[in-house]
């Protein structure tokens, strides 16, 4: 089994040079840490899990995010009674595979409804923030809402994502216009325009 962090670290309690890098990175979290200590407790009563690669294991506040390699989505849904165990502790769980790319694990979460399109912002500190942009028709469609889409793809890719519907940029669009012109207005009667 591969996890975030060397099995070895894991029995020591003692991070070696490199976890402890990634630690400090912030290339995986105190929860990478947890969580592949309790997987690796459950080797012996589930010896199917032997040859998964963990990725990441991100909580959210309801709920366990697991991002294993490509192809072991499936292989792991399957180990129902490991899942149920992970929910009892956990909380209800969700599989990805990785890596993955924004758009894909937006599509995933958001079937059957598409999305219009996304854009990168780049912040003064360097970091990138996306936003999504989703066709205020497709509202119903969507089973998560805006926040629950925000924590879930953010703790997969590791990077502020933002959602937002068409028809909240149309009216927050047209506020600073109205805002402008009234401004525009005021100035003009007080110059006697």
């Amino acid at each position: 089994m591969r996890l975030p962090v060397c099995k070895f670290d894991l029995e020591t309690d003692m991070l070696c040079p490199n976890c402890q890098g990634k630690l400090d990175r912030g290339e995986i979290t105190q929860f990478d840490i947890d969580f592949s200590k309790w997987i690796l407790d459950k080797i012996e009563e589930y010896p199917e899990i032997e040859d998964f690669d963990f990725r990441r294991a991100i909580q959210t506040a309801d709920r366990l995010i697991i991002v294993v390699k490509k192809n072991q989505r499936n292989l792991l849904q399957e180990e129902a009674e490991l899942i149920q165990k992970m929910e009892e502790t956990y909380g209800p769980v969700m599989v990805f595979e990785g890596p993955t790319k924004l758009r894909t694990l937006v599509r995933e979460l958001i079937h059957p409804a598409v999305e219009v399109g996304v854009n990168s912002l780049y912040l003064p500190n360097g970091e990138k923030e996306s936003i999504v942009m989703l066709r205020s028709e497709d509202k119903e469609k969507i089973k998560y809402s805006k926040t629950e889409l925000r924590k879930i793809v953010s703790a997969v890719l590791g990077q502020s994502v933002i959602f937002q519907y068409q028809d909240e940029r149309i009216e927050k669009d047209e506020k600073p216009e109205d805002a402008f012109d009234e401004k525009m207005k005021e100035f003009a009667s007080r110059r006697g325009f």
